[in-house]
């Protein structure tokens, strides 16, 4: 039996001279990377904090630990938060939306007929070589410092590990038995689905059944009584875009990642 990794999270805050942050090592990212990933999950300055005292307190812990890199969302409108991660060595690498749809009732029937079902683990390889091969805008790989096989490998555990938690559940896209594609999904307490991985094999892409297969997956969640479904996307992703918008996916508020490098001292 496998371990929900997200739950081994353990969250360190550090707090100093009117500001703090949140931060954590992140156990599956540093697992496919093969070296020590962190994230920091939340930076706040008053007005008038010196962030210079509380980003040293963190470059302890990240020495404490390794840490080669860091990832960590804003809110589009934290300016101050990220000008003072720029001046300490993070550097921007993408804008990030979160699309929600609230009502089903404009979702269309599918053109296409898609067959939705638990994945089983004898669809794990399959579904593995999808997500090693169908992602080219995730924040990983518009990083041009990391190589693009870090990120196409963890795309890849990803699916394996969700398969195995408790939490989320790994959903596969057929038609006439073929694979077309995958979701990871939650089903969360105040009866949302959220999105955390989905994907159309390549050699499907280009051939108009994304559609179907998003619509498909909308009217099942619709069907299950759901309240509203949320995912998040890159901003370089525009096909993606467009079609979250043709769906009636509503736009919230942008966020940026902002990613720190740094070689081993060890």
């Amino acid at each position: 039996m496998r371990v929900d990794l997200s739950l081994l999270i353990d969250t360190t805050t550090i707090e100093a001279d009117g500001g703090a942050l949140d931060c954590s090592l992140v156990p599956w990212d540093s697992a496919s990377f093969g070296f020590p990933v962190a994230q920091v999950t939340r930076v706040e300055l008053a007005d008038g904090a010196q962030p210079n005292a509380l980003l040293q307190a963190f470059d302890a812990w990240c020495a404490d630990h390794d840490v080669r890199l860091v990832s960590c969302r804003l809110d589009h409108t934290q300016l101050r938060e990220s000008m003072a991660l720029e001046g300490h060595g993070f550097r921007f690498v993408e804008l990030v939306y979160e699309p929600r749809l609230d009502s089903f009732e404009g979702v269309a029937a599918p053109r296409h007929v898609i067959q939705i079902a638990n994945a089983a683990q004898g669809d794990v390889d399959a579904i593995e070589e999808i997500a090693y091969e169908a992602f080219s805008t995730g924040r990983f790989l518009l990083d041009r410092r990391l190589a693009p096989e870090l990120s196409k490998r963890r795309y890849a555990a990803w699916v394996r590990t969700s398969l195995a938690s408790p939490r989320q559940t790994v959903l596969k896209a057929e038609t006439d038995g073929d694979l077309v594609g995958f979701f990871i999904v939650e089903h969360r307490s105040d009866e949302s689905v959220y999105w955390h991985l989905t994907a159309i094999a390549p050699r499907w892409q280009g051939q108009r059944i994304g559609l179907s297969v998003w619509q498909t997956m909308l009217l099942r969640h619709r069907a299950e009584g759901a309240t509203f479904v949320g995912t998040t996307i890159s901003g370089h992703n525009l096909p993606a875009m467009n079609l979250y918008a043709r769906l009636g996916f509503s736009f919230s508020s942008a966020k940026m990642t902002f990613h720190r490098l740094q070689e081993s001292k060890g």
